[in-house]
């Protein structure tokens, strides 16, 4: 007897990874597919805008920090946030360069990416989706998500995107290796010829100068 239930295990063990591997690969191609409908979406205008919600829940709490905003995209590589009603913060990217503005706290701070840094975020995933599976875990989540895991800890441990019907986000969710989420819900996606005076890098409030920041990111 033992000697056939053997073989049988064995047998049921084989078909069981085959399924699961062929699963995974089926929700890879799926979210690879949703990506890359992204990432059309964003490069068939010359810039787009949004209002944006925001809720950033710090590690071992339960309840977060909302803030509303608005976001300017323009693809390949510009964004432009601005959050708080009044304004309190702005983040840019041009290029390379990450610009953050508090203008609470009068502070400017800069950093340019290096390509490890770059290929790493999950921006990075949008504007080149089949180089995103050197870096990331693919996988597609109910009928319109996608989840990105990176391969490697670094700055953050997992981002979920979900779609809207006109292609483009209606929620980014990132969750760093230490348990904060931020989830951003956006809304009212429209053509947009760029940001307020065309800066996609904000400047700084008077009498403040930026400080480059060294220190790597992850």
């Amino acid at each position: 007897m033992s000697r056939t239930l053997r073989p049988s295990r064995f047998a049921l063990c084989a078909v069981a990874l085959a399924v699961a591997t062929a699963s995974v690969a089926l929700s890879q191609e799926f979210a690879m597919d949703r990506l890359e409908s992204l990432n059309r979406a964003l490069a068939r205008e010359a810039g787009w805008t949004a209002a944006f919600e925001q809720d950033f829940v710090p590690v071992g709490m339960t309840v977060g920090e909302e803030a509303t905003g608005r976001v300017w995209l323009a693809w390949p590589d510009r964004a432009l946030f601005h959050t708080g009603e009044p304004l309190r913060q702005m983040m840019g990217l041009s290029g390379r360069t990450v610009r953050l503005i508090d203008l609470e706290d009068e502070t400017c701070d800069e950093r340019f990416l290096t390509d490890r840094e770059w290929e790493r975020i999950p921006l990075a995933a949008v504007l080149d989706p089949r180089g995103a599976l050197v870096h990331f875990d693919v996988a597609d989540e109910g009928e319109r998500g996608i989840v990105l895991t990176p391969k490697e800890p670094g700055g953050v441990d997992r981002v979920e995107v979900v779609l809207g019907d006109d292609g483009l986000p209606l929620e980014i969710t990132i969750r760093d290796p230490q348990g904060a989420v931020n989830r951003l819900e956006f809304s009212g996606w429209v053509r947009a010829e760029g940001p307020p005076r065309q800066l996609w890098l904000p400047p700084p409030p008077d009498g403040v100068e930026c400080v480059a920041d060294q220190d790597a990111l992850d």
